[in-house]
């Protein structure tokens, strides 16, 4: 009986130790807040349920003239260069309406200050075709990387449409950091290409 009694006694005393350390009231569900935002797990950072406070960043293209503005780093090595200056009135380019060839071509361009169309845009890359026993058959491999390359005296058709790959560069915010820095060839090719001398390395 005195075991019992003893047992019971350090229970209670135990009991009242533990609560009088209990101070502050236990949280309810009710209380607990969000630690992120459904607006900030997103680019957009606005309410995501409706348009209404959602605008996009104006863009800004550039607007210096042709042969005023500084020429744009290359992405990387015999990237197409972006265009710097305003293109107003010049697209878009046709094969028999290209503004572009009054200014880049080769013969053209270093008295203009210019950036002068490849060897590669003079080139036809496109696997060629001849009759044989009455049907048509490549004369290259492409499984190879074979190509009937032959480069022309004056600009491929092919390659008239130049704002297929090059485009005005934007001002506008940028939401995502691109951090990819490139390594060059040499300090030439951050505004040239050398695309048709380097075509097959690490290929053949």
């Amino acid at each position: 009986m005195k075991i019992k009694m003893l047992m019971g006694g350090l229970a209670a005393a135990v009991l009242v130790v533990g609560c009088s350390k209990c101070d502050v009231a236990p949280v309810t569900q009710a209380e607990v807040k969000p630690t992120v935002s459904e607006e900030s797990l997103g680019l957009r950072k606005t309410d995501l349920y409706t348009e209404r406070t959602t605008v996009a960043s104006k863009t800004q293209y550039g607007s210096d003239a042709p042969g005023t503005s500084q020429r744009i780093e290359r992405a990387f090595d015999n990237a197409p260069p972006m265009i710097p200056h305003d293109t107003d009135g010049m697209l878009p380019i046709t094969k028999d309406n290209n503004m572009c060839t009054s200014c880049h071509m080769p013969d053209v361009a270093p008295s203009v200050g210019a950036t002068a169309i490849p060897q590669s845009h003079f080139a036809d890359m496109r696997p060629h075709h001849k009759m044989v026993d009455g049907t048509f058959q490549k004369t290259a491999d492409n499984m190879n990387n074979e190509t009937a390359l032959q480069v022309n005296a004056t600009l491929y058709n092919g390659r008239f449409n130049c704002s297929q790959c090059h485009a005005p560069q934007s001002t506008g915010e940028v939401l995502v950091k691109n951090n990819f820095r490139p390594d060059f060839q040499s300090e030439e090719m951050k505004h040239g290409s050398r695309l048709l001398d380097t075509l097959n390395t690490g290929v053949k």
